[in-house]
């Protein structure tokens, strides 16, 4: 297909363990993209990283951490630079695309960007750390529309969320590759659950996992409300929570309040173990938060819970749908619903409606969100890195 591999930089500050990062990785390698990276550690050891949004000087701290990093890159980057066609920035990577773009612009290097989300959408809207209007919402807010107009591709999830930052930054919706995250396929896998022995003494309980980091986002309080109800009527169920995050705390004192006794709290987990969980459940649970993001994402745990073959709830959203193409690939209620959740958790205690979900999810998951079709997504950006690299379009340098 190519007349050498489009060669594509994995460049920056980005955290290399974060699913989409390693996702889009494997989508490029799979499209026919050789890949290396210059990475320098500044997310991994930083602890809380919500910190920096309530605290002036985490904030300032964090800033030195970053120009370090990035004067680090500088010392490294001539040779790599060279070598590519394409720098691709990962997740987070405002500041990388803000302090690279001039340099790359002159060393004609295309600026391939994979934000996952803003910064803007992340600590002002949804998890509203950061006031409206404020400096520092101002300064998010710069940050995101700097990088995204300096990029020549940005890397959207759903068709929702280009939209979202398109009208945020003023940017064309042609720059925007539509690339799903998908799932690690070394981890999530289908075979996992088949592996699984035999069920518990309790065969009747019908087994529910919901991870993740308790933001808005998730709507956790409406899974330990809708969990009330099922106690309350006397369904035989048993909750598994993962996580830890900024709603955490509050999650556990309802949970305590109403007096549940069918939910166990644990600490996160390596992804390893997350796949265990997956096969352990009947049920996994995505999203049901009431915010704008929520309706423009699906999450890590959805797609990896597509991978296994699970049956899946989670909110109704156009971002879901999309996803689906039609097909009923999961029991879809509507935000903050509690009632509703609990009738889609009563009406998933049948066997087989479980398994025409898991079904239905797998399928599509191949189809849509799988290495293999995702790469598809990105042939004809890679096609265009040939073009550029052959001379065929015969353009400027800008």
């Amino acid at each position: 297909m190519f007349a050498r591999p489009p060669r594509v930089l994995r460049f920056g500050l980005f955290d290399a363990h974060y699913s989409r990062n390693r996702t889009t990785a494997a989508a490029f390698s799979t499209a026919g993209a050789e890949l290396r990276e210059l990475r320098i550690r500044v997310l991994d050891d930083l602890g809380d990283r919500l910190q920096p949004s309530r605290d002036v000087g985490a904030l300032a701290r964090l800033g030195i951490r970053v120009l370090r990093g990035e004067l680090q890159l500088a010392l490294a980057v001539p040779r790599p630079l060279v070598w590519a066609d394409a720098v691709l920035f990962g997740y987070p990577g405002q500041w990388d695309v803000a302090f690279w773009a001039p340099l790359l612009r002159r060393a004609c290097r295309r600026i391939v960007f994979d934000p996952l989300v803003t910064l803007t959408e992340t600590f002002v809207e949804d998890r509203r750390l950061v006031a409206p209007g404020s400096w520092r919402a101002r300064v998010l807010r710069l940050l995101d529309r700097q990088a995204l107009r300096t990029a020549d591709h940005i890397l959207a999830d759903t068709p929702q969320q280009a939209t979202y930052w398109a009208a945020l930054s003023g940017v064309s919706l042609e720059r925007f590759v539509i690339l799903p995250v998908g799932a690690d396929e070394s981890l999530f896998r289908v075979q996992r659950r088949a592996a699984v022995g035999a069920r518990d003494d309790a065969p009747e309980r019908l087994r529910v996992l919901f991870y993740g980091t308790y933001s808005p986002l998730h709507g956790a309080e409406t899974i330990v409300d809708a969990l009330h109800r099922l106690e309350r009527a006397g369904e035989p169920i048993s909750l598994v929570m993962i996580g830890t995050g900024q709603f955490e705390s509050a999650v556990r004192q309802r949970a305590a309040a109403l007096g549940l006794r069918a939910v166990e709290f644990v600490q996160w987990v390596s992804e390893a173990e997350l796949a265990d969980w997956i096969a352990w459940a009947d049920v996994v649970l995505g999203i049901f938060g009431a915010t704008a993001k929520a309706a423009r994402v699906v999450p890590n745990k959805v797609y990896q819970a597509m991978a296994m073959g699970a049956a899946i709830v989670t909110r109704d959203s156009p971002a879901i749908r999309w996803l689906a193409g039609g097909e009923e690939i999961a029991r879809l209620v509507p935000p903050a619903d509690p009632d509703a959740l609990a009738d889609a958790l009563r009406e998933l205690r049948i066997p087989e409606r479980r398994a025409a979900l898991a079904v239905a999810a797998r399928t599509r998951y191949e189809a849509v969100a799988s290495d293999r079709a995702r790469a598809s997504c990105l042939r004809p950006l890679l096609q265009e890195l040939s073009r550029r690299h052959s001379g065929e379009r015969g353009e400027e340098c800008v």
